[in-house]
């Protein structure tokens, strides 16, 4: 029966120890690898263990990852419209090329 127990206590224990990497699990986060390389080596200590469980049960902000998302659509607008641009340059400059030579 001590056996059991000890068993019991450990199992409890490592539970504990992970709550925060299957807590970020649960939620279905992104970055839940992170989360849990993180609760492995710093969770031994308790700031860190609370530290993952903060970041663990933190809201993925909407804001931040629709600001993320704007800027990237932006960017590539920008590459786009210069590839089109420096195109538009190029024809250009060769027509005034042939007209020029004929």
């Amino acid at each position: 029966m001590k056996a059991f127990f000890e068993g019991l206590v450990i199992v409890v224990a490592v539970v504990v120890y992970f709550l925060p990497a299957i807590v970020a699990d649960a939620r279905e986060r992104s970055d839940a690898l992170a989360v849990t390389i993180f609760n492995v080596l710093f969770g031994w200590t308790v700031i860190g263990w609370v530290a993952a469980f903060v970041w663990a049960r933190h809201r993925v902000s909407e804001k931040r990852l629709s600001s993320v998302a704007q800027t990237a659509r932006r960017a590539i607008g920008r590459v786009t419209i210069a590839k089109i641009v420096a195109r538009s340059r190029r024809v250009r400059a060769t027509r005034r090329r042939t007209t020029a030579s004929v």
